[in-house]
């Protein structure tokens, strides 16, 4: 039976329930329209310092455009401006500078040198990424979250982007139903209020050809409405034969003051991503093992084509109240789609047909139609309030999100070829580009829609001078939905996500931290008496000190967790099979199944002198299977995909003297080994590390010339290997990228 909704079951708004929103509306703004409190505690000045000084128009105090550091003392990740070091989490932000110098041109560029973060290929267009053993599912963009979308994503430019910030763990306050891993907010450039421009080239290996241009300032003599318009062409191949892609970014954004303390934000953006893509990658040998294949193999061919468009609008209204108290509205509309048919050739292996491992079969699918709408709105109001003689701070807010997916339609086994001998490969003669789809299958998706629903408060409590209490909660509504199949949908009622963490002054530059908090993922299934299963739940432990000093230039952290997952669906063996009307076959279920992950993690980013930046982070990452429905998965990693032990590091340091003009850096990307297992067969990627350079050299205050080499000791190695699927995945050889950025 499902629970009754506390809210009006027949409002089908597009995003939130009048009777909910109404509701938190009325108590926020009676909060924020309240006078001023009063400054009459004995550390209230200082209390108001620490928590107002961040409180910057526009939220502009986290911007690090211009910064020229690698780390940066405030974050939005968290439902607003917020010090990083008072976050009882681990929190890493990329910025703007540490883009530039890396040369990170896309999300997966960034979260490939991201502490803590891992990355999965699903195929070369679908990448997925992990923390702590589980998929980040929760991305935000300017703190608006965004369904990746599957095949119709394109991994967003960094063009766009004033810096990236990632909290790691559990964050149900944040977003409701997810995983316990990590939240990535991409936060976009806003407009100068002075003017400013750029324009940059780059060039680089196998052929990648980049232009940008950035320009931006006030837009009438008052300077009250700003703009500003980003636009990115780049076009490259890749070190496999036949595999292109051209990518095309327009961001624009505006922002109006309308009074001294109102700000009306409006931005468009439009990414068009052309593509050869392909399922998949290398084939193993039937052992498992790696077959011989040079790394500029591409098993796909030079007409595939995987193309298609991202959008989104944004629109935001910020009112900052006399009080210090402020309300914001942001909404989002995001559409993703293909740019004409999707086009790919498929291999199979038929183990039993061929012994020789190197004999595979061939066809083409055609696909088409597939898109995603997804619309999002939230409403946060957030300030200070006096309590028993001490100033606190507290943030509530509703959200409402709604995903409509079109799945694709199309046909396959087009055109088979059988016996192929992947050796005398060639992708761009071996294989005709067919036409005639005689003999084809045809296949329909099926589409779908989810909708969740949000209410969610949360107080910062100055308990003493040096002892902060962060404590919230956030109740969800999740609804499933399959058109064609009501019995395929399903719906969670009032799911609550809480949340607590103290942090504790040491000194003036080190904090101790701990927190508690919650995450969960809903499942369909039912147990013998008809009852929906419980989602599975997140339980995230936290701890850790924190140092900030230099001014807030450099920031550390060592960080310890323990993430409990737990209430994953299993048989329960006491009921019959088959448990009709439910299941044709097979048992009920229950919830049982748990892992665990636990570890530690030692970051460091910002400047250690003013002429030297370092972001640095360890992570020691130990997962398990604690429960699980199948016996032989307990007491094994939940992703053998994961390494124990994963090092980021980059630096750079600005010469002395005569050759101040000069800046030279270098890092490493390291991990441990790892493997995959299916059945019996088994792939194993050792421990590596890759060397990246970079040398940079000012012609002037506003020109500079940079060289950046990745992988500079050519190590040969796989970023995913698989034994027993089309996905093993060369890690990208030497490569070279000279950059010429101008700025006016």
């Amino acid at each position: 039976m499902t629970p009754h909704r506390p809210c009006l079951r027949g409002s089908r708004s597009p995003v939130l329930r009048p009777r909910l929103l109404c509701s938190v509306l009325s108590v926020t703004l009676m909060v924020m329209s309240a006078p001023a409190v009063a400054q009459s505690s004995p550390n209230a000045d200082e209390e108001a310092t620490t928590l107002d000084a961040l409180r910057v128009k526009g939220q502009r105090g986290a911007n690090t455009e211009g910064s020229g550091t690698y780390g940066a003392q405030a974050t939005t990740v968290f439902k607003g401006l917020q010090s990083v070091r008072q976050t009882p989490q681990p929190v890493t932000v990329i910025s703007r500078q540490m883009l530039d110098d890396r040369v990170l041109l896309d999300m997966h560029d960034v979260l490939q040198n991201t502490p803590g973060v891992t990355v999965d290929y699903v195929d070369s267009e679908r990448v997925n990424y992990f923390s702590r053993g589980f998929q980040i599912d929760n991305l935000q963009i300017d703190g608006m979250l965004i369904d990746q979308g599957g095949s119709l994503f394109i991994q967003p430019d960094t063009s766009v982007l004033d810096r990236v910030e990632v909290l790691r763990g559990a964050a149900g306050l944040l977003r409701g139903a997810g995983n316990p891993s990590a939240t990535v907010n991409l936060v976009r450039k806003r407009p100068t209020d002075t003017f400013r421009g750029s324009a940059g080239l780059s060039l680089g290996s196998w052929d990648r050809r980049r232009i940008e241009g950035d320009i931006g300032g006030p837009l009438n003599k008052a300077g009250t409405l700003r703009g500003r318009i980003v636009a990115t062409y780049d076009e490259r191949d890749f070190f496999q034969h036949a595999k292109q892609e051209e990518r095309h970014t327009v961001y624009g954004v505006l922002e109006a003051d309308l009074t001294d303390n109102t700000l009306l934000t409006f931005s468009l953006q439009q990414s068009d991503l052309y593509a050869t893509g392909a399922w998949g990658n290398l084939p193993p040998d039937r052992d498992g093992s790696q077959l011989d294949f040079a790394r500029s193999t591409y098993f796909g061919a030079d007409w595939n084509r995987w193309n298609r468009y991202n959008q989104q609008v944004f629109i935001g209204l910020e009112h900052r109240f006399d009080n210090a108290w402020s309300l914001r509205l942001n909404a989002a509309h995001n559409r993703f789609g293909y740019i004409g048919d999707f086009k790919q050739t498929s291999f199979s292996f038929p183990r039993v047909r061929y012994a020789d491992p190197y004999l595979a079969d061939v066809s083409t699918a055609v696909y088409s139609n597939g898109g995603s709408h997804q619309n999002v709105i939230n409403l946060t109001g957030d300030g200070p309030f006096e309590l028993f003689g001490r100033r606190h701070h507290l943030t509530v807010g509703v959200e409402g999100r709604n995903v409509a997916t079109n799945n694709t339609s199309g046909y396959f086994n087009i055109a088979p070829m059988t016996g192929v001998d992947l050796r005398q490969w060639d992708p761009y003669t071996s294989y005709p580009e067919p036409l005639d789809l005689t003999g084809a299958t045809y296949y329909a998706g099926i589409d779908n829609s989810v909708r969740q629903e949000a209410v969610f408060a949360l107080a910062r409590l100055s308990l003493a001078d040096p002892l902060t209490a962060m404590v919230g909660a956030r109740a969800n509504w999740y609804d499933y939905t399959v058109p064609t199949n009501p019995g395929s949908s399903y719906s969670i009622d009032h799911e609550v996500t809480p949340y607590a963490g103290l942090v504790y002054d040491i000194s003036k530059h080190l904090s101790v931290y701990t927190s508690y908090s919650e995450i969960f993922t809903p499942q369909a299934g039912y147990t013998a008496d008809g009852g929906q299963l419980a989602p599975i739940t997140g339980e995230d432990y936290e701890a850790g000190v924190k140092g900030e000093f230099f001014g807030g230039r450099l920031n550390g952290a060592l960080s310890l967790f323990r993430i409990n997952n737990v209430g994953r669906a299993m048989d329960d063996a006491d009921t019959p099979n088959p448990c009709l009307p439910y299941y044709p076959s097979g048992f009920c279920k229950m919830a049982g199944g748990k892992t665990r992950s636990e570890g530690w993690e030692l970051e460091l980013s910002g400047d250690l002198t003013p002429n030297w930046q370092v972001m640095a982070g360890y992570t020691n990452t130990k997962t398990e299977y604690l429960r699980d429905p199948s016996a032989a998965n307990v007491g094994k990693p939940i992703r053998e995909l994961d390494p124990r032990h994963l090092l980021r590091v980059f630096s750079s340091y600005r010469l002395p003297g005569v050759l101040r003009d000069v800046r030279l850096g270098g890092g490493v990307q390291a991990q441990s080994e790892t493997r995959a297992t299916s059945g019996q067969l088994v792939a194993h990627q050792s421990g590596y590390a890759v060397w990246n350079l970079m040398a940079s050299y000012d012609l002037s205050d506003n020109v500079r010339l940079q060289l950046n080499a990745n992988n500079v000791f050519d190590k040969v190695y796989y970023s995913k290997v698989n034994p027993s699927g089309w996905s093993n995945y060369y890690g990208n050889p030497r490569n070279l990228m000279f950059s010429v950025q101008a700025r006016f």
